[in-house]
C-alpha cells in the first residue's frame, strides 16, 4: 500500500529455519510464527572465494493465513513470503529497559515445496 509516497513492503524466498509456531491472543486470534534464511553476498574469504551470510526474518502470519502455515509449513520449507515491516516495542520486565523487534507480517505465503513433500 502507498500512503503519501511511502511503500512498506517485503517480499522474501528462503527456507524456514525450524517449525512455525501459533500462537493465541486473548481475543482468540491466532499468529503463526517462523523464522526465514535468505542469502545475501558476504565479504570475500582468504582465497578470493565469495562468501554468502544468512540472513535470519521473523515472519508472522494472522488468522486463516496463520492456520494455513502451521498446518503446511515445516522445517527446511522453502518460501515465498510477501509482507510489511512492523515494529513493536515493549520494556523488559527484568531490568526496564526498552526493547523493540522487526518482523514481517505476511499477506501472502506462497509455498514453494511440493504439497505433501516431507523431505
Amino acid at each position: 500500500m502507498n500512503v503519501k509516497g511511502t511503500v512498506n513492503r517485503v517480499e522474501l524466498i528462503g527456507w524456514l529455519g525450524g517449525e512455525p509456531t501459533q500462537r493465541f491472543l486473548p481475543s482468540g486470534v491466532g499468529v503463526c510464527d517462523f523464522s526465514v534464511a535468505t542469502k545475501r553476498f558476504g565479504s570475500k574469504d582468504e582465497q578470493g572465494e565469495q562468501t554468502f551470510d544468512t540472513e535470519w526474518t521473523t515472519i508472522e502470519a494472522w488468522n486463516g493465513l496463520g492456520d494455513i502455515c502451521q498446518d503446511r509449513l515445516h522445517k527446511g520449507s522453502r518460501v515465498r513470503v510477501v509482507g510489511s515491516l512492523h515494529t513493536r516495542s515493549w520494556e523488559d520486565k527484568e531490568n526496564g529497559q526498552r526493547r523493540s523487534k522487526t518482523v514481517v507480517r505476511a499477506d501472502e505465503v506462497l509455498f514453494l515445496d511440493a504439497y505433501g513433500n516431507d523431505e
